[in-house]
């Protein structure tokens, strides 16, 4: 019984482990990209009228959708309206 409570609680531990190194070198490998590659924003409100069709209230939504639903990390880079 004392073998596989110890095969147990290593197995759990190695796993637990490796997620948490995961989580951190991902946040990591993030920072770093986003502080030494960053992406180019072209702010889509203040596009020369290149908005691909879409109105200027709905373009505003969008991204004020945005905005609140990433509570301002996130940015609209590039808005497309597509036919079906």
């Amino acid at each position: 019984m004392t073998e596989a409570l110890r095969l147990l609680f290593t197995g759990m531990g190695t796993v637990f482990f490796i997620l948490i190194l995961v989580v951190l070198l991902g946040n990591l490998i993030i920072r770093v990209t986003n502080r030494f590659a960053p992406v180019p924003i072209a702010s889509a409100a203040n596009s020369d009228g290149n908005n691909s069709g879409i109105e200027p209230s709905k373009l505003t939504a969008i991204i004020s959708a945005v905005e609140i639903a990433t509570q301002g990390k996130g940015k609209v880079i590039s808005v497309q309206k597509h036919d079906k």
